[in-house]
């Protein structure tokens, strides 16, 4: 089990939302067990790590776009996969939007990633300490080119599909281009990030080669709360790679950013409640 949320700023009356969340997790994620539901319930993180075809499925709303990308990660037959969920009360004012309404702030705070700049994560080569993740964060005008850095785009309408290029520099990987494509509906955000640059180690080793890397990150409206799904992908990789003698436990590193981005996008929601 993961490092708990902390989810009770966005409602006053956590106790209640957790009576509304009882049913609301057991109907849309009904194979999870009785202490998964209670730690979700609690706010904490649920993960489930693949590496020879383990179940994954479990964590998503079948029939979701998320639960359809995990049936396919749980039947890589050369690789590793890691999946999450946890689930987020509305706020007051999320609670008082229209479903549209709704997904329209939650897809904007997505979006907002030049916010992830300054984000943090439990380093275990810092000696379990919190260090600094993402050192930069912005949009790119196209695939390549790094001279025009964009501010984060601001949709009025939600879109069904959406597409967008990245640029993000981290304390692990060095600087590197992603893909973002957004599939959405009236009740899911889905974003599948792919790298199209290869991600190295102390800038010289490769440690994920270009598009072997599948992040897939989504929301999931429910009555009173939100799930919020990450799953990551590596393909052809080991999942503990060595490099001149210093070992990179590969999917210790990508659980771990998965928490810090789920925790980033916790804080998104509060400053909803807060603007």
């Amino acid at each position: 089990m993961l490092k708990k949320l902390s989810i009770c700023l966005l409602v006053g009356a956590c106790s209640i939302s957790s009576l509304f969340a009882v049913f609301g997790n057991r109907q849309a994620l009904p194979s999870l067990s009785e202490s998964q539901y209670k730690a979700l319930e609690k706010g904490s993180i649920i993960d489930v790590r693949s590496v020879n075809g383990e179940p994954l499925t479990q964590l998503f709303v079948q029939g979701s776009e998320a639960f359809s990308r995990a049936k396919l990660a749980q039947g890589m037959e050369d690789g590793f996969s890691i999946a999450a969920v946890s689930y987020i009360p509305y706020g007051s004012k999320l609670q008082a939007l229209d479903a549209s309404e709704r997904q329209l702030a939650i897809f904007n705070k997505i979006r907002a990633i030049s916010t992830q700049e300054g984000l943090t994560y439990i380093s275990w080569r810092a000696g379990n300490k919190p260090k600094v993740l993402i050192e930069k964060s912005s949009y790119m005008e196209d695939e390549r080119n790094l001279n025009t850095l964009l501010p984060d785009p601001i949709a009025t309408t939600l879109p069904r599909t959406a597409q967008s290029y990245v640029f993000q520099r981290d304390s692990s990987f060095g600087g590197n281009r992603y893909i973002h494509r957004y599939t959405n509906s009236d009740k899911e955000i889905f974003v599948a990030i792919k790298n199209i640059s290869s991600m190295k180690v102390f800038g010289i080793f490769t440690a994920v080669p270009k598009e072997s890397l599948s992040i897939n990150m989504g929301t999931y409206l429910l009555d009173e709360g939100v799930l919020l799904t990450a799953l990551i992908s590596i393909e052809g990789r080991d999942p503990e790679v060595s490099i001149l003698g210093y070992k990179v436990d590969l999917p210790s590193a990508f659980t771990r950013r998965i928490t810090a981005l789920q925790n980033w996008f916790v804080a998104q929601l509060v400053t909803i409640e807060t603007d």
